[in-house]
């Protein structure tokens, strides 16, 4: 799911509303029935593909009301087949592990966007699919890879399938994997393996020897697939993001043109099939040629190609709220409502906690305010032709995250970063060999760093536990110290190893040093520097990835009592996938592993960057005698690890992160920032951990308080 930055701002000048308006509505109640949809049985009269619209994927109970629809559909009306905005791959491979007897909240999990498959409000759907999932099909019809299946076994599924048909792939399946990797999470075509044109002519040929095979449900999606990939690669080379209010621009045509091809290629594949479509509603707009804002005309929805080929046989049915705020990070965002607009008619004019209103009608066909393309900017168009028909909510509610514990019960499938991936080059190996200036016993330090990766699961904990951790953290600007204070907080992680689900704390107490005028709402600020396991995160330490990065064995030396190795790394690319970083940045660092059992003891990690995203630097919002400052830039950031042997695994005992940048006002002067976290960490309890739910975590100041007794208890 692709994203087109929104920049958040107040409109001026509203315009008046000339015209009278007042359609017809439907009324609906708060908490609807499943048959109080009978309405959509005349509505929706010889219709073969409904598609289900949503504002924002955000908002739960819009989520949950779909759900209700998406039943009436199926039961009342017919309706045989739910195609999401999620990955074509997949959802299919979703179906085919449902078909085998896998669990349905497990499978929907590893293939739709996290959006809808991790949260709570979701969850309604997921419990009626496996209740009618033998007369229900699953299908996705947008061309990235959006879940676990596709990043652990498409690249193995796509080059076993070429093997079965005979077809020699020209490309190596480490490369075309971590090339996949790259533009799924950095949204960039990485050309140091595979070129552009190599990947282009490569899996061109490829379809064309799809296309010689006999039909069959396995020859329409692989072609599908490849087209798919096709369209994404060209998406990943050929152009810049546009900044932009909308929720889509022109950088979005090339996506919505595949989804539409993936969802007309499926019904003529499957001529009897009745498709519910599930996603967001500037996907499903029917007909914007009444819109003339230059940005927003450019661009062309999937479901104008949908209506051009289905014609009355497919109606788009767009959620609608007239709240006055969005929530995004975390926060409420004001979103004023522009007067005498579609959303401000709604709101004035219904009291019902739901209102349908059908496009098909004399009032419908006007030009009206909206902002159905963005949270906040509102544009002039034709309601009648941008959707058949308007479900409006009168509130929303953001949508819950799944307690991340809740979730590891589901699986207990190897993490999307370390399973399913193939082993090392022999002959890339033999390369990186060949550079090694210095040989300890015969090692290597791709030999050792193998050996490491091998090992992983014997040195670190793999299963949850709990600790106690004592943190410090400074913030500076220029020469002053704004903020210094201590915490102390109980800690549960679910493991080092196939674990990338954050650890969870609760904040016991807390001890300011210096406090001043300037004081961050609570903790969350400073979460990604109090603790990042490398164990868990670092890419140098992924099968596969690896070989890609630069080490040499500096010396060996004792450490702890222990002879180790100390080995350097640096990576050759600076976006992502390689670095995990949003920011481009030279990526560099070193190890202490030991000897004996190949246990990685001390990471040091740091980021030079070397570009940092000019929408990063906005949205500084500091209080008081820091307010001047508006916005920011980082130019470094390090993190030194160490871990101690505790029974039988290695836990992490102490760690240092250092981020620093220029801060700037509004007249551009800047002045150097630096925030420092100390932290430590003893009391591991692997026998009888006790959870802390993402829900029951405390991270605010005001409702932490000191206590200066913890403060002697807490041993090193």
């Amino acid at each position: 799911m692709k994203k087109t930055l929104v920049i958040l701002f107040i409109l001026f000048g509203f315009t008046i509303y000339s015209q009278e308006f007042n359609p017809k509505t439907i009324n609906l109640s708060q908490n609807p029935e499943i048959t109080d949809f009978s309405f959509l049985k005349e509505e929706l009269k010889d219709i073969q593909v409904v598609m289900l619209g949503e504002n924002t994927h955000f908002d739960g109970n819009v989520f949950e009301m779909k759900t209700k629809i998406v039943q009436y559909l199926h039961q009342e009306m017919g309706f045989n087949t739910i195609a999401f905005e999620s990955g074509i791959y997949d959802v299919w491979k979703a179906q085919k592990n449902i078909e085998k007897g896998q669990n349905v909240k497990e499978s929907l999990s590893n293939s739709l966007f996290s959006i809808w498959a991790k949260r709570n409000e979701f969850q309604s759907f997921i419990e009626f699919y496996n209740q009618n999932k033998k007369n229900l099909n699953l299908f996705g019809f947008d061309y990235q890879i959006t879940g676990k299946n596709g990043t652990v076994n498409l690249s193995k599924d796509f080059f076993n399938y070429s093997k079965r048909i005979n077809y020699k792939l020209k490309l190596k399946q480490e490369d075309f994997e971590l090339l996949l990797e790259s533009i799924t999470n950095s949204g960039m075509f990485d050309e140091e393996d595979i070129s552009y044109e190599q990947f282009k002519t490569e899996l061109t040929s490829f379809k064309t020897k799809i296309s010689q095979q006999k039909d069959s449900e396995e020859k329409f999606y692989w072609n599908q697939i490849v087209k798919s990939l096709l369209e994404l690669g060209y998406d990943a080379i050929s152009k810049e993001e546009i900044s932009s209010t909308f929720n889509t621009t022109s950088y979005d045509n090339i996506r919505d043109k595949q989804m539409a091809d993936n969802l007309l290629a499926y019904l003529k594949q499957n001529p009897e099939a009745k498709i519910i479509c599930w996603g967001a509603n500037v996907h499903f707009v029917n007909n914007k040629s009444s819109i003339t804002e230059p940005i927003l005309k450019e661009f062309v929805p999937m479901g104008s190609y949908i209506k051009g080929e289905l014609k009355s046989k497919v109606y788009s049915l767009a959620a609608v709220t007239a709240e006055d705020s969005i929530y995004l990070q975390n926060k409420w965002h004001k979103t004023p409502i522009k007067k005498h607009s579609f959303e401000y008619f709604l709101k004035e004019k219904n009291a019902s906690p739901h209102v349908f209103i059908s496009s098909n009608q004399i009032g419908m066909q006007i030009l009206a305010w909206n902002r159905l393309f963005s949270p906040i900017t509102f544009v002039e168009s034709k309601l009648n032709e941008l959707h058949d028909g308007y479900l409006y909510f009168r509130s929303v509610t953001p949508s819950t995250i799944i307690d991340s514990d809740e979730e590891n019960k589901v699986s207990k499938t190897k993490d999307i970063l370390t399973a399913n991936l193939s082993e090392p080059n022999d002959d890339e190996l033999k390369k990186r060999e060949l550079n090694e200036v210095v040989i300890y016993g015969k090692r290597t330090a791709y030999q050792i760093m193998k050996s490491v990766i091998e090992s992983l699961e014997k040195n670190y904990p793999d299963n949850p536990f709990n600790s106690s951790m004592k943190t410090n953290i400074q913030a500076k600007i220029a020469t002053i110290t704004y903020l210094d204070f201590d915490f102390f907080a109980e800690q549960y992680d679910l493991g080092y190893v196939n674990h990338i689900n954050r650890s969870t704390k609760n904040i016991k107490e807390l001890r300011w040093n210096k406090k001043g005028d300037f004081l961050s709402d609570n903790l969350r600020e400073y979460h990604g520097l109090m603790y990042n396991c490398p164990i868990k995160y670092a890419p140098f330490l992924k099968k596969g990835k690896f070989q890609k990065f630069i080490f040499q064995i500096e010396e060996t030396k004792m450490y702890n009592n222990e002879e180790v190795f100390v080995i350097n790394y640096s990576s050759p690319r600076n976006h992502s996938t390689f670095t995990r970083r949003v920011f481009l940045s030279d990526y560099s660092g070193y190890l202490y592993v030991n000897k004996k059992d190949f246990a990685i003891v001390k990471i040091f990690e740091n980021w030079s960057v070397t570009e940092f995203p000019e929408h990063f630097r906005e949205g500084f919002n500091l209080k008081n005698s820091l307010s001047k400052y508006t916005s920011k830039e980082y130019k470094n950031e390090s993190i030194l690890t160490d871990f101690t042997k505790i029974g039988e695994y290695y836990f992490i005992t102490q760690s240092t992160s250092v981020l620093c940048g220029n801060v700037y006002n509004n007249t551009s002067d800047k002045d150097e920032f630096e925030i420092i976290v100390n932290s430590n960490w003893n009391d591991f309890n692997i026998q009888n951990p006790i959870q802390i739910k993402n829900k029951e975590e405390e991270h605010s100041f005001e409702k932490v308080k000191y206590n200066a007794g913890f403060w002697n208890d807490f041993k090193f």
